[in-house]
């Protein structure tokens, strides 16, 4: 799959944003088919510098915090859809 079609998710791995829940936020990711998973570059932080407002993740430079599984789902299924008009006006 080329990087172009992917979207990159950085979740933060540090302390704070584990005990707020970084851990539900990995496994929804890790649930969805693998034609959603292929299109997600996913890598793992140690801090994104907002402890306090965890468990927080980054999509394609976008700090997004207090991150629900709900939230991530939506956030993922938007991307996926804008990578999926891009390609079909190419």
């Amino acid at each position: 799959m080329e990087k172009a079609q992917q979207f990159i998710v950085e979740s933060c791995l540090g302390t704070s944003c584990h005990l707020l829940g970084a851990e539900d936020l990995l496994a929804v990711i890790q649930h969805l088919p693998q034609e959603i998973k292929n299109k997600i570059d996913l890598q793992a932080v140690t801090c994104l510098q907002h402890c306090g407002k965890g468990p927080n993740i980054r999509i394609n430079g976008e700090i997004m915090m207090n991150m629900t599984p709900e939230r991530l789902l939506q956030v993922i299924q938007q991307n996926i859809a804008q990578i999926e008009s891009c390609s079909k006006e190419e």
